[in-house]
């Protein structure tokens, strides 16, 4: 089983930095992981949100290997309880071999592009979130899933 997430972007806040490489760590008990970043594109006031939006998102869409299961984290997917993302990651972990990737956006989300593209579209909140607690929050919930499937007490 292998786990990639891919996002847009270096983390800026070193407690947010700090609390990723932690779950990063405790999720590598469960399966191979991976953390790809985008680089940003560079804020040029000529440039709108959905022109840089839509550059990140072929970086994005460039950098998706072949066989790879491409999950959007967007506010308008599909909002799971920890339980239910638990069963989907598992499904999608066991009948992708290629891996998983979770994609998170930058400071204006993905791309049309690539929600499109995407197998599946799946939302940690419906309130807007700033795309590093959005990493942390995906990594959490991911390591949070494999704790239900084990049996962890971490869930409760």
């Amino acid at each position: 089983m292998k786990l990639s997430v891919l996002w847009v972007g270096k983390t800026r806040d070193r407690r947010i930095e700090a609390l990723t490489a932690e779950y990063v760590g405790r999720i590598e008990r469960y399966c191979r992981t991976e953390i790809r970043q985008i680089r940003e594109e560079p804020r040029e006031a000529a440039m709108t949100a959905a022109e840089r939006t839509a550059r990140e998102g072929r970086k994005i869409l460039e950098a998706l290997r072949p066989g790879e299961y491409a999950v959007a984290l967007d506010e308008k997917g599909r909002a799971m309880s920890s339980t239910e993302f638990s069963g989907f990651l598992e499904r999608a972990l066991e009948g992708h071999p290629s891996g998983v990737v979770l994609m998170v956006g930058g400071p204006f989300g993905l791309s049309e592009e690539v929600k499109e593209s995407a197998a599946e579209r799946v939302s940690l909140s419906r309130m807007t979130l700033t795309h590093e607690t959005a990493r942390l929050i995906a990594l959490e919930q991911v390591y949070r899933a494999f704790t239900i499937l084990r049996g962890g007490k971490y869930h409760h």
